[in-house]
């Protein structure tokens, strides 16, 4: 089953690369990029990942690749995506 936006949106969140959660953002601010996320096809790889934060934050390095590591595993345990 593919995961659910709202479950996506829920795991940037935790893992809130650009700290934006903790500095009380609302939980639903890496929206956008979840859209992006679920847009992909094929099997997502970390570079798709780093991509998308660096394009949306115009900040290279703005996910890193354990963040999106992380990512990547809780949307499979989560929902089985990739």
């Amino acid at each position: 089953m593919p995961i659910s936006r709202e479950e996506l949106i829920k795991i940037l969140a935790e893992a809130d690369p650009m700290e934006l959660i903790s500095s009380g953002a609302p939980e639903d601010e890496y929206a956008s990029e979840a859209d992006e996320i679920l847009g992909l096809k094929g099997v997502i790889t970390l570079t798709e990942i780093t991509s998308i934060f660096t394009v949306s934050f115009s900040e290279p390095g703005a996910c890193t690749r354990e963040t999106a590591r992380w990512i990547l595993d809780e949307m499979v345990s989560r929902g089985q995506r990739p």
